[in-house]
């Protein structure tokens, strides 16, 4: 399904920029009240919703492309800056120059050519091929058929995303193949609770690998490092992503004998 969520909207953040500048266009205000509305619920309220509702409220203020990149990373651009002693921000000033490339084109091709060129390209189908090669196999998508992604990239966009209702093309288009209960079923990802995890069961195990001794402090700065574990137990901040990639990386250096 990855080139048919890339190319027909298949993802809530789609339907978030779109409404990122209707948001921004709130008084301050009202945005201020929205966000504290919206804090006094828990994560996992209204099917995990709640959370990412929190999330598009925190973020929108950027505008795009930048709340959309906040909104798909694991670590968030002040951390990364307070990790890092000497912060690069090659990568981000390529997103920027991506997005200036498609200037003046409707706001969902242009969130949709930004996803193509970044997060397919390196997130999902780089960990599609390394899996499968892993395992021996050549795997491919069919929804990445040239000529099916050059047909979906030309429909226009209140086809593909109307508020949350999202992959409309291609519900529509497998309507007589499916029954009712399966199209109408709610998007199931493959999500974790790593907010929860860092919190009970993986808490010493991460204090432990992420401590003192940690390879991963070569590369960062520890002090803040601390700082973000620590808020994560307080439960001031969720940092369950962040502390993700950061365990994954020490497990790579330790493997490599870096």
């Amino acid at each position: 399904m990855t080139g048919a969520t890339s190319c027909s909207g298949g993802y809530e953040r789609f339907a978030a920029g779109l409404a990122a500048g209707r948001f921004r266009a709130l008084p301050s205000p009202a945005r201020t009240a929205v966000r504290r509305g919206l804090g006094t619920l828990p994560g996992g309220a209204f099917r995990g919703r709640a959370a990412r509702a929190q999330r598009f409220a925190a973020e929108a203020d950027q505008g795009l492309p930048w709340a959309y990149l906040a909104w798909i990373s694991y670590v968030s651009e002040p951390w990364r800056r307070r990790l890092l002693e000497t912060p690069d921000d090659r990568a981000r000033q390529d997103y920027g120059r991506r997005w200036e490339q498609t200037a003046g084109a409707r706001p969902l091709d242009r969130l949709l050519a930004l996803n193509i060129e970044t997060y397919l390209l390196d997130d999902l189908l780089v960990k599609a091929d390394r899996m499968s090669m892993a395992h021996s196999l050549e795997v491919r998508s069919p929804f990445l058929d040239t000529e099916l992604v050059e047909l979906a990239l030309r429909l226009a966009p209140r086809l593909k995303v109307r508020g949350l209702s999202l992959k409309r093309v291609l519900k529509h288009a497998v309507a007589d193949l499916l029954p009712k209960d399966v199209l109408r079923r709610p998007k199931r990802g493959f999500g974790v609770p790593l907010d929860r995890w860092f919190r009970e069961d993986l808490e010493t195990y991460a204090g432990s690998m992420l401590g003192p001794g940690a390879r991963v402090r070569s590369h960062l700065v520890g002090h803040e490092l601390d700082g973000l574990l620590a808020e994560h137990r307080a439960r001031t901040s969720n940092h369950g992503h962040a502390l993700w990639t950061l365990l994954t990386l020490e497990l790579f250096l330790r493997a490599n004998d870096w």
